[in-house]
């Protein structure tokens, strides 16, 4: 806590799911004590998932509007930082700034975070990754019309 707060982060997006949060000592409320109720939002997504497009444009895409409107630093995290926060970094980057869906992912990746990781463990969990890769796309598409309506 005391790092992100000597980072200036205002907000927190935590991703984890219930089975992943369990493991560690009632780190919501701790959010919330460090950082405030209304700037603390979980959104559960299991590990090599996305989020579906209702979550995605009704809960996290307005809650890192709101902080960008506000100029707030908002930590997006799940257990490793890299698959689900990926796709979110990227559904972000179209929604808030107009990337294009390759131009996001890209950018994501430069950080070390990979949007595709569920399309890589897709045929490790029965999924077909051709299907998978059209879910992130159609997160990405989704986040795009979100922009349109949204005048970020």
């Amino acid at each position: 806590m005391e790092f992100m707060q000597n980072q200036n982060i205002k907000r927190v997006r935590c991703l984890l799911s219930e089975s992943q949060l369990s493991r560690y000592a009632n780190l919501l409320d701790t959010y919330r004590q460090t950082f405030g109720v209304d700037h603390v939002c979980w959104t559960p997504i299991e590990d090599f998932h996305f989020a579906t497009p209702e979550v995605l444009i009704h809960q996290i895409l307005p809650f890192l509007a709101t902080a960008n409107q506000k100029n707030d630093k908002v930590v997006v995290h799940c257990s490793g930082g890299i698959g689900r926060t990926g796709h979110v970094l990227a559904a972000w980057l179209v929604a808030g700034r107009g990337l294009s869906n390759k131009a996001a992912i890209d950018a994501v990746k430069q950080t070390g975070r990979n949007p595709y990781e569920a399309v890589i463990a897709a045929p490790f969990k029965g999924r077909n990754p051709w299907k998978v890769t059209a879910e992130l796309n159609l997160l990405l598409d989704e986040s795009n019309r979100w922009r349109g309506n949204k005048n970020l």
